[in-house]
């Protein structure tokens, strides 16, 4: 598993919901250089308690987390 610290490569962050405008919005004002993925989470936990981040687990790929609005993703929902 990748480790849950901050990577050096840029970091990319996925809001699902990405219909979901204002949480695609807080989810990249929330974003920031030093900030590690359990921060990110407690941010968006402040305005969406359910608010869950996972790292993207293939390696070889850029940093990519993935922040669900909902915990989880579910069918329906789509993503950027």
């Amino acid at each position: 598993m990748q480790d849950l610290a901050r990577t050096t490569a840029p970091l990319r962050v996925v809001a699902v919901p990405s219909n979901d405008g204002a949480f695609v919005h807080f989810v990249q004002a929330s974003v920031s250089p030093d900030l590690d993925i359990r921060a990110l989470e407690l941010r968006l936990r402040r305005r969406y308690p359910r608010a869950r981040v996972h790292p993207n687990d293939l390696s070889g790929l850029d940093a990519v987390w993935y922040a669900y609005r909902d915990g989880r993703w579910h069918p329906g929902t789509r993503s950027a």
